[in-house]
């Protein structure tokens, strides 16, 4: 391999690790979080699945970034937002949030229901990565034809 094609393959392999950083930081970490202190509730995700989350999201993040010029990345684009939609619904319990409140002697049971809120950022992450696979299809003369 020449010396420009091994630059390549190590600068891609870079973006493709913050890439899929960044996607496990917004999918994982702080849309759980933010949702978590607006309803002052605790939403924690299962620490066993972390290292999961993480590697899968680098994998697809790098498999991204070095297919970035290829058809195949397509389904990649479109992947890494399903697979954060996904881990979305698993911590939000597809929606339905429950908690308890202690009043006195009484405990009330609350429930939340944010299915509404839930299948928005769900839909929104899916929009996005159908705009952005279709924006890759449009400017990329050979594919488009």
């Amino acid at each position: 391999m020449s010396r420009k094609t091994i630059k390549f393959i190590i600068k891609e392999v870079i973006a493709g690790i913050i890439l899929g950083l960044i996607y496990y930081t917004i999918y994982v970490l702080l849309l759980p979080k933010i949702l978590s202190s607006l309803l002052q509730t605790p939403m924690l995700m299962v620490e066993k699945d972390l290292p999961f989350f993480l590697f899968f999201f680098i994998a697809l993040g790098t498999a991204e970034s070095i297919l970035r010029n290829n058809v195949v990345s397509i389904p990649l684009r479109i992947l890494s937002k399903l697979f954060g939609a996904l881990i979305l619904y698993i911590v939000l319990n597809g929606g339905i949030i429950e908690t308890s409140i202690t009043m006195g002697d009484a405990v009330l049971r609350v429930e939340f229901d944010l299915s509404i809120l839930l299948y928005t950022i769900i839909l929104v992450s899916l929009i996005y990565g159908f705009i952005d696979a279709f924006t890759f299809y449009t400017s990329n003369e050979e594919i488009g034809r």
